[in-house]
């Protein structure tokens, strides 16, 4: 699917994250409204969500109400699965194409991926058509059957392999163009991110990623192109850091019905590109008092 970039030459993007909506409760609907606020002050040219967006048994009843805020915008969407979404209730392969038949939804899922449900590609060109910016959405999965318990999943190798010929196809495309990743589960180099990675933002809770690291970030440094990655899951968290080129960081926990922090605000991270701007991205937070976040380094 491809984007543009319009008149104004600078192309925004929204991300969205853990919206935990659950059965429609007054909690809820303060997290629908505080949507519809975010779209309203940033008009984004598009929104990503990033998952655990749906939760419970009844996650197909609640697909129409959780996603009326950005399905009644206007403005073009997407999304990917969190560990939440289908834990409860039905599986993704129902829920992924009921979620997809809402209005203004580019979301798709490519067959050659080879696991999960829901990797796919959105491009976006300048006014010329010449590709600027892939992003690339990848299902990190819920929970990995390799443990007992509830440990977190990981990208599998027939994703990466996928992930690998995606970046190929856009250098053919275009050299020049940059990729950015988004996924639900942080990698495991978000820890190094932090510590080594001259990290802006806070750390308020663990790093929540799997017990295996299964190698993306690797084939992300060998392949280049990427520039960077950004999840969401763990609510309290929304620093970015710089590890080898690539920054990892979070989106900001947008729903009410989540565990937080006391004095850390729910909101938005908004990215935006322009045609002049030779390929660099900036980045800032919106949060729910209406204040815009913008820390250091805010450009990558």
């Amino acid at each position: 699917m491809k984007l543009r970039i319009g008149p104004t030459g600078r192309f925004k993007i929204m991300q969205l994250t853990d919206i935990h909506y659950q059965d429609g409760n007054d909690v809820d609907e303060k997290s629908v409204e505080l949507i519809r606020r975010l779209i309203r002050e940033e008009t984004p040219d598009l929104i990503v969500i990033t998952g655990d967006i749906v939760y419970g048994s009844h996650n197909l009843e609640h697909v129409a109400p959780a996603f009326a805020p950005v399905s009644k915008s206007g403005i073009p969407w997407t999304f990917l699965f969190g560990n939440h979404d289908t834990e409860y209730g039905a599986p993704a392969e129902q829920l992924h194409p009921l979620i997809c038949k809402q209005d203004g939804c580019l979301a798709s899922h490519d067959p050659s991926s080879g696991a999960g449900m829901g990797n796919h590609v959105l491009d976006i060109e300048n006014a010329q058509g010449k590709l600027q910016l892939r992003l690339i959405l990848l299902d990190s999965g819920s929970y990995c059957s390799l443990f007992p318990g509830k440990e977190y999943d990981y990208v599998k190798p027939e994703q990466i392999r996928w992930y690998r010929s995606m970046i190929r196809e856009m250098k053919g495309i275009c050299p020049s163009a940059r990729a950015l990743t988004f996924l639900h589960i942080p990698l495991c180099e978000y820890e190094t991110a932090w510590e080594k990675g001259n990290p802006q933002g806070a750390k308020n809770e663990e790093i929540c990623c799997s017990l295996l690291n299964s190698g993306l970030f690797t084939a992300m440094l060998e392949e280049g192109g990427t520039a960077g990655v950004f999840a969401g899951h763990d609510h309290i968290n929304d620093f970015y850091g710089d590890l080898y080129g690539i920054r990892l960081g979070y989106g900001r926990a947008t729903g009410y019905n989540t565990y937080s922090k006391e004095g850390y605000l729910h909101g938005a991270r908004l990215f935006e590109i322009g045609e002049e701007d030779d390929g660099r991205i900036l980045t800032w937070e919106r949060l729910e008092d209406g204040r815009k976040i913008c820390h250091d380094r805010c450009e990558f």
